[in-house]
């Protein structure tokens, strides 16, 4: 397979979970020429994930900055001096479908004496800081390292460049992601980055070859599409729209404002167009993006039925028990409004919690416990960005604080935790109690009072435990 002496390639194995999700690349194969160029021992990174690979060998072969260029099931070719070579490669990603299974192929191929003999004599010791002026062009060339898209500097110059009149029609796409910042603030960085990356691999999969897509800000992207009508245009944003809705992450749903505008006449200003753009996408964003959060509250509380016991019936179950002691409480409709809510979504931050985690028959590792401890913090973030849940973030947040104080997140004790979060913390543990759990023996009624009663003063609110047990001897209130 190599053609240059300094050529060599690896081919990866592409693993998923058992829900069909990408995980990872393990290493399954070197080119006979690659320990020769590398001074890698294959048998040290055979069978290994890439992601392992990247950190342990980040400056030998500039691991580390491919393995943030690839984006899953997306053909990829850059550029970049590899300095411990001294070489300038050609990095081609492409995957195999041949086989049993499903490879990804990393081929370097030795291009430094191609663009030595291009390169104006002055220039070639800019190789090695890897920027690269072609003597016919005299132009930079920028990949942004996330997504492996263009950067706003490729951008500026392809527009300069291509605006021409035999490139009329010139459409221009402007797109930003919707809730980035939720996912960012709920799920962590590490989230918002895959999802960045999801909605690069869409729009890649989307555009012709000589399309330029570009990464211009943290969540915005702009795409220059020569010869193209605003229709043409227009059917490309519907299509990536509709491969959003299918394809889906483990816990958000991928949504994209665009704006579209065209050039069609010589004299037009370019930038106005651009404007343009930018103005029609920012007034879909506002008509989307409730839209899109309402979709993804939805999801969320879809996906989190599937992955844990937190089903529809449960809910109903809390809100009657909540509402039978706040109506003997005296509590106000806002009380009781706020009631209702924490119980529809006071667990929705366990979807950032693992599956197997929360799945799990038996008790949980210090570890595990830690992580299922997050789901109060990661709800919090959710229920901040959406209008109906924003009254009850801070009850989310607070809702498994003990009247000992030794409750998570630990802000709050005995009448300084708000008497709808005490409440709740009642009722809520009174039905985990009497219906079946992975974790937790099936009690019966009586079993539940009697331990409702032994936590009283300590997990619970000592006056509102008594109440509750009063009402709950009462048979027709036992639900």
């Amino acid at each position: 397979m190599e053609y240059s002496p300094n050529d060599f390639y690896l081919k990866f194995n592409i693993i998923y979970n058992k829900d069909g999700n990408f995980i990872d690349y393990i290493l399954d194969y070197v080119s006979d020429d690659f320990q020769k160029m590398t001074d890698i021992d294959p048998g040290s990174v055979l069978g290994k994930k890439f992601s392992t690979i990247a950190v342990d060998y980040a400056d030998k072969l500039s691991l580390k900055e491919i393995y943030f260029r690839v984006i899953p099931n997306t053909k990829l070719k850059f550029d970049t001096f590899i300095e411990s070579l001294s070489r300038l490669y050609l990095i081609n990603i492409f995957y195999d479908n041949s086989g049993t299974e499903k490879q990804m192929i990393l081929y370097f191929s030795d291009i430094t004496q191609v663009k030595e003999n291009t390169l104006k004599p002055m220039e070639t010791d800019k190789l090695k800081n890897n920027i690269i002026y072609f003597k016919d062009k005299e132009r930079l060339y920028y990949r942004d390292k996330l997504t492996g898209l263009y950067n706003k500097n490729f951008f500026e110059e392809e527009i300069n460049r291509m605006n021409t009149k035999r490139q009329l029609p010139m459409s221009i796409i402007m797109g930003d992601i919707n809730g980035l910042k939720l996912i960012n603030d709920a799920f962590g960085h590490g989230m918002g980055d895959a999802a960045l990356r999801k909605a690069a691999e869409i729009m890649s999969q989307s555009f012709r070859e000589e399309d330029i897509i570009s990464r211009v800000g943290g969540d915005e992207f702009i795409v220059m599409l020569p010869t193209t009508p605003e229709e043409t245009a227009l059917e490309i944003v519907n299509r990536i729209k509709a491969k959003c809705e299918k394809n889906t992450m483990d816990f958000v749903k991928i949504s994209i404002s665009f704006g579209v505008a065209t050039k069609t006449d010589e004299d037009e200003d370019i930038e106005k167009i651009i404007k343009r753009a930018e103005d029609r996408m920012y007034f879909e964003k506002l008509k989307e993006s409730k839209e899109a959060k309402l979709s993804m509250i939805k999801f969320l509380k879809s996906r989190l039925e599937k992955i844990t016991y937190e089903t529809r019936s449960h809910y109903e179950r809390l809100k009657s028990l909540t509402l039978m002691m706040a109506n003997a409480l005296g509590l106000t409709d806002s009380e009781k409004e706020e009631l209702r809510l924490l119980c529809e979504f006071h667990d929705i931050g366990k979807i950032g919690v693992s599956k197997n985690i929360l799945q799990k028959q038996g008790s949980l590792n210090n570890e595990e416990w830690e992580d299922v401890k997050r789901h109060s913090e990661i709800g919090y973030y959710i229920a901040k960005e959406f209008r109906d849940t924003k009254p009850i973030d801070e009850l989310i947040l607070i809702h498994h604080e003990r009247w000992d104080g030794k409750g998570y997140p630990g802000l709050f004790k005995e009448d300084e935790i708000p008497i709808v979060a005490r409440v709740f913390a009642i009722a809520d543990a009174y039905d985990v109690m009497v219906n079946d759990r992975p974790y937790k023996s099936l009690m019966s009624k009586r079993e539940a009072l009697n331990e409702i009663r032994s936590q009283a003063g300590k997990q619970f609110d000592p006056k509102i435990s008594e109440l509750f047990i009063k009402l709950m001897e009462n048979e027709e209130q036992i639900v």
